[in-house]
C-alpha cells in the first residue's frame, strides 16, 4: 500500500504541525511584485495617499485592499489570503487593543503600523505587541514603505521558523512535548469553560526497539514517519497529535462528552496498524498500545494525567498488545507492583532464582519421548513463586530477556549433554524465543558460541517462536532464520493459528513444524470450529512436510482426537506436568509410564 507524503512543516491545522492554527503559507515572494496587503485606514485621504505611493514604487506591483475599520478587516481576512496588514494604531477607538485581536484572529499575518513619530515609548510599545516593523506616517516614501512591508514578511517567516523548531518534533511534524503540555493545559481549561472532558492517549509503539536495532536507526526513523502519518488521519483537524520521543505519542481529544469519543479515535488507531508498512523493500508490521484517561475525572493537572495514561498504557502492554485500556485506579497498584518485579528480576539471575523445568513431548506414532520443552520459572526469596505470565513481559519491555535467554540457552545445553551422558541420545530440546532476543543482532553469533562451547549436536536444539515475531520484519526474519538453520537448529513455529497463518510466509520461511496452540486443544473434541482448525493446521504441516505438535493436552479424548487426525506429536499434563531435571531423569528411567499406553493407542 502506498503511504501518505510527509507534510511540510508550514501545513496547516493542529495534527499536521502547523506553527499555528489558521496560519496561512504567507511565503515572501523573491521579488517584491504581487505582494497582496491589507490597508487598516479610517482616512479615506491618507489611504489613497498610501496606495499612490506603493504604485510609484520602483518595481513593485501591489494589490492594496483598503478598509475603514477592524471589523471590516475581521470579515475581509476571513475570505482572502494577504502577505501583510498595514494598519494605523490610531484608526481605530480601541488603539493597541485592535492591534492585539487582529493578531489573535490570525497569527500568521506580518503586521505592520504607521506611527506619527518615532517615539522610543512607542516603538518599545510596538514590539512588545509582537508587530513586525513600522513607518512614519506623512515621512515615509513608497521605497521606504514598500521595504518596511517586505523587511515585515521576512521577519515573520524567521519567527515561524523558529516557533516550528521549537514546538514540533523535526522528524514527523507533530508537536513536541513543549507545545503538548501547553495544548494539554488549554484544552483542560477549555474543559472547564464548557463542563466538558478532555481524552488524554498515551501510545507506544509495541517492539520498537527490536525493529530499531536490528534494522538501524534510519529504518526505524521512516518507520516513526509513516506511523505519524496514518495516526494524523485518525481524528478530527481540531485534535492534536504529539510526539513526546521515541516511539512514544500522545492525543489530546477535545469535548469529549464520555468514554466512547475516546475509544472510537483509539480503535481507528489500532485498525490504521493493521496493514504492513513498507520502508523501502522491507516489510513491517507495527503495532500499539493505547492507554485512555481523562480530565477532570482521573487528574487535575498534566503530569498526573500523563502518569495516568502511561500506567494504562503498560496495562495493555501485559495483557497481549495492540489494544487499549482506560485507567482505572486499581492500576497504580499494579504499577507499583510492576516496579518492584522489575527490581527483583534485575537480580534474580546472579540471585541464583530463576530454574527451568522440562515438560515431555511424546510421539503419536511410537509413543516414544523425542524431546523436551524448556519453561522458565522463577522463585523470589521475598514473593515466592512468580507466574511466567507476569515476569516474562517484563522481561521483555526492559530488554532483559536477552540476557536471561543467553543463560537460558547454555543451561539447556548444558543439561541437555548430562542426558547424552546418561543414554537418551535422540532426546531434543525446544526453547521459546522471545522477538527482543530475536532481533539482536548477535543472536546468531551467541548461539553459535553456546552450542560450540557444549558441543551439543545443533540438530537437538528447537527454537519455538511465534508468528507475530517472524511478521515484525519478514526480510529480517528470513535472514536471521537462514542463519539459525545454516546451524544445524531446529525451528517450530508456536502457537500456530492464532496469528497471520498465511501460506505464503510458511513456504518462504525455512521451519520445521508447526505447534498447535493449546487453545485449540482445550475444546475439542466437541467445539466444531476448533476441530475444523486442527484439522487444518495438521492437514497443512502434513502438505508441506512438516511436523505437527499439538500441546496442551490434558485428556484422554483429546488425545484420540488427535491420534485420529493424524497429528506427530503432543504434549501435556496427561503425561507429564514440567518437571525438574533430576525428576524428569527418573520419569525418563521410569519407562515414561503413560508413554507405554500410549504406544499400544496409536497402533
Amino acid at each position: 500500500m502506498s503511504e501518505p507524503d510527509r507534510p511540510p512543516p508550514s501545513a496547516a491545522g493542529h495534527v499536521d504541525g502547523a506553527a499555528s492554527s489558521g496560519s496561512r503559507p504567507n511565503s515572501a515572494p523573491e521579488d517584491t511584485s504581487d505582494l497582496r496587503v491589507l490597508l487598516i485606514e479610517s482616512n479615506v485621504v491618507d489611504a489613497e495617499v498610501i496606495r499612490n505611493l506603493l504604485a510609484g514604487a520602483r518595481g513593485a506591483d501591489v494589490e492594496l485592499t483598503h478598509v475603514e475599520s477592524l471589523a471590516a478587516a475581521r470579515e475581509t481576512i476571513r475570505t482572502r489570503d494577504f502577505d501583510a496588514v498595514v494598519s494605523d494604531i490610531a484608526s481605530d477607538t480601541r488603539g493597541w487593543q485592535a492591534l492585539r485581536e487582529l493578531t489573535a484572529a490570525d497569527d500568521g499575518i506580518p503586521l505592520v503600523v504607521m506611527i506619527r513619530d518615532a517615539d522610543d515609548a512607542a516603538v518599545k510599545e510596538m514590539a512588545d505587541r509582537r508587530t513586525q516593523d513600522y513607518f512614519i506616517k506623512g515621512a515615509s516614501d513608497g521605497s521606504l514603505i514598500l521595504k518596511t512591508i517586505q523587511y515585515a514578511i521576512e521577519r515573520k517567516q524567521a519567527d515561524r521558523r523558529l516557533a516550528y523548531v521549537s514546538h514540533y518534533d523535526k522528524l514527523t511534524g507533530l508537536a513536541n512535548r513543549e507545545l503538548f503540555r501547553d495544548r494539554l493545559e488549554q484544552a483542560m481549561l477549555r474543559a472547564d469553560r464548557s463542563n466538558k472532558m478532555v481524552a488524554l492517549l498515551f501510545l507506544d509503539l509495541d517492539r520498537f526497539k527490536s525493529i530499531n536495532d536490528s534494522m538501524g536507526h534510519l529504518v526505524g526513523d521512516e518507520l516513526l514517519i509513516k506511523v505519524a502519518n496514518r495516526l494524523k488521519t485518525c481524528v478530527r483537524r481540531v485534535d492534536t497529535i504529539a510526539r513526546l520521543g521515541g516511539d512514544e505519542f500522545t492525543v489530546i481529544i477535545e469535548d469529549a462528552e464520555n468514554e466512547g469519543d475516546a475509544s472510537r479515535v483509539c480503535d481507528k488507531m489500532l485498525a490504521a496498524l493493521t496493514e504492513p508498512i513498507y520502508v523501502g523493500d522491507r516489510e513491517i508490521y507495527v503495532t500499539t498500545s493505547i492507554g485512555v484517561t481523562f480530565y477532570p475525572r482521573d487528574a487535575a493537572d498534566v503530569t498526573g494525567l500523563l502518569r495516568n495514561a502511561d500506567t494504562a498504557m503498560y496495562r495493555a502492554k501485559e495483557d497481549g498488545r495492540n489494544k487499549f485500556e482506560t485507567f482505572t485506579t486499581d492500576m497504580n497498584t499494579a504499577l507499583e507492583e510492576r516496579v518492584q518485579l522489575e527490581a527483583a528480576l534485575r537480580h534474580a539471575v546472579e540471585e541464583d532464582e530463576l530454574f527451568l523445568c522440562y515438560q515431555p513431548k511424546l510421539s503419536l506414532q511410537t509413543g516414544q519421548v523425542i524431546g523436551v520443552e524448556a519453561l522458565l520459572r522463577w522463585t523470589h526469596r521475598e514473593f515466592g513463586n512468580i507466574n511466567p505470565q507476569k515476569f516474562i513481559p517484563v522481561a521483555e519491555d526492559t530488554g532483559l530477556i536477552v540476557p536471561i535467554g543467553e543463560w537460558v540457552l547454555e543451561r539447556v545445553c548444558r543439561d541437555l549433554r548430562r542426558w547424552h551422558a546418561l543414554g537418551y541420545d535422540e532426546l531434543s530440546v525446544a526453547i521459546n524465543l522471545s522477538a527482543r532476543q530475536f532481533r539482536q543482532g548477535n543472536f546468531s553469533p551467541s548461539v553459535e558460541r553456546i552450542i560450540d562451547d557444549t558441543a551439543v549436536d545443533p540438530n537437538q536444539v528447537v527454537f519455538e517462536i511465534t508468528e507475530s515475531v517472524l511478521m515484525e520484519d519478514s526480510e529480517v526474519s528470513r535472514i536471521q532464520l537462514d542463519a539459525l538453520k545454516a546451524m544445524g537448529v531446529m525451528v517450530y513455529l508456536d502457537d500456530f493459528g492464532t496469528g497471520y497463518s498465511s501460506l505464503s510466509y510458511l513456504k518462504r520461511f525455512r521451519i520445521d513444524g508447526l505447534k498447535i496452540d493449546q487453545g485449540f486443544i482445550r475444546n475439542v473434541p466437541g467445539d466444531v470450529d476448533e476441530e475444523e482448525i486442527t484439522r487444518a493446521v495438521i492437514a497443512l504441516g502434513r502438505a508441506l512436510h512438516l511436523g505437527v505438535i499439538a500441546e496442551g493436552v490434558e485428556n484422554q479424548a483429546q488425545l484420540d482426537f488427535l491420534l485420529r487426525e493424524g497429528c506427530d506429536a503432543v504434549q501435556g499434563f496427561l503425561f507429564s506436568k514440567p518437571l525438574l531435571f533430576d525428576d524428569l531423569t527418573d520419569w525418563l528411567a521410569q519407562d515414561f509410564g503413560a508413554s507405554a499406553a500410549l504406544s499400544i493407542a496409536a497402533r
